[in-house]
């Protein structure tokens, strides 16, 4: 790879991680109650996010080599269809403040480990995207998770609450990127045919 189609495929990547990690949605709403208290609890609840994400990553990663090749080719059409489908669900979400907890690092890995959209979308699009773009995915697409976890946290913390301006970019930013890598995952599928 060339520097710059290495540096474009990290940021792509990035984007990715990303756009997963910015919708609301109870994890985002646990680490938002959190940062009010203090940056470095919200910081913890997306840290035990992420580790489930890192979990799931690394069971991917030992088991795709089992997985036949044309169930991938068909995995391809799947994730790419429920990855458009969270970009749509993206646009529809709303923060939710009911949750009453201080939030840790624990109940952070523990929504994430037992979350049925993590698990569905690593079944269907992160087995692609190990097989599409290798292990080195993992790098952008983790420091895309770690960004928000560091960063978002840090922005509550400072403005003492989202705006709902922001709280709209945020979501419509995701969406468009989540729909584009479904597209583009479903055009792959279509074309391999």
């Amino acid at each position: 790879m060339e520097v710059f189609e290495l540096v474009w495929f990290y940021f792509t990547m990035m984007m990715l991680g990303l756009s997963m990690a910015a919708p609301p949605g109870p994890i985002n709403a646990m680490i938002t109650l959190a940062s009010l208290q203090s940056n470095l609890k919200g910081t913890a609840i997306g840290a035990g996010a992420m580790t489930a994400d890192l979990i799931f990553y690394f069971i991917i990663f030992l088991i795709k080599g089992l997985i036949p090749s044309e169930l991938i080719k068909f995995l391809y059409g799947i994730g790419g269809l429920y990855t458009a489908f969270l970009g749509l669900l993206a646009i529809k979400s709303k923060m939710i403040f009911k949750i009453k907890t201080g939030g840790s690092y624990l109940m952070g890995l523990i929504m994430g480990i037992t979350n049925p959209y993590q698990i569905a979308w690593w079944i269907s699009f992160g087995i692609v995207m190990l097989d599409r773009f290798g292990i080195l995915s993992g790098i952008g697409f983790f420091s895309g998770i770690a960004l928000w976890i560091f960063t978002y946290p840090y922005s509550i913390k400072k403005a003492g609450k989202i705006s709902m301006k922001v709280e709209k970019l945020i979501k419509m930013i995701s969406a468009l990127v989540l729909i584009c890598i479904g597209l583009y995952m479903i055009m792959l599928f279509i074309i391999s045919f």
